[in-house]
């Protein structure tokens, strides 16, 4: 009950904050979209402009064996879908590993989670500045994003300009932003996470 009083209050400030503003940036449709539905304004006070990184010249570096997942693991992120496909995964347990950068440490509930599907010891927490980020982003087989919504998502967007393949979600900001670059999963669906996981990372010694 706390919690939705809580959510009710952030709400209501956010409310009044979008009413006494001229012009409201989005940085998506669907965030757009979000805002008229929940907030009532009106789309006429709206704009969306899409977010940018900086373009990398990059030489052309031999990935490891890891699978990359950035930021926060909780709730919406979805993240132990990702460990329970991995773990599902006889192929992906073998010959790859997890690596999260950023957030959190793990916790012990995160700790006796992965110990109890076997892969503890293939889940690993890094954290540093930008130019070690850069370094995974160059090395990782694959960039995973398996979160229920989002406003825009700019990590895939960062994987792609390292040359990394990504797997994401398939909900409706994500295809908004980019389209067919992206191999599309279902983000409550283990099996699907699975096989689409498999089938980037597969395809990548068939070349």
């Amino acid at each position: 009950i706390h919690e939705k009083i809580k959510s009710t209050q952030e709400q209501f400030k956010k409310k009044k904050l979008f009413n006494k503003a001229k012009h409201i940036i989005c940085i998506s449709n669907q965030t757009k979209k979000d805002l008229i539905n929940v907030y009532k304004i009106d789309k006429n006070k709206i704009s969306v402009i899409y977010l940018g990184t900086e373009k990398k010249k990059l030489k052309i570096k031999k990935k490891k064996d890891f699978i990359l997942f950035v930021g926060s693991r909780i709730r919406y992120k979805n993240f132990k879908k990702l460990v329970q496909a991995f773990a599902s995964s006889k192929y992906l347990r073998k010959k790859y590993k997890i690596i999260c950068y950023g957030g959190n440490d793990f916790e012990n509930q995160e700790l006796k989670f992965f110990e109890s599907l076997g892969v503890r010891e293939k889940i690993i927490y890094l954290k540093g500045d930008d130019s070690r980020l850069e370094k995974l982003y160059r090395e990782a087989s694959l960039y995973i994003s398996l979160s229920l919504f989002e406003g825009f998502g700019l990590t895939l967007l960062e994987a792609m300009n390292f040359k990394c393949p990504v797997v994401c979600s398939d909900i409706p900001v994500f295809r908004e932003i980019y389209k067919d670059s992206c191999i599309y999963v279902n983000p409550k669906n283990v099996t699907n996470i699975k096989i689409g996981i498999e089938n980037v990372l597969k395809s990548q010694h068939k070349q």
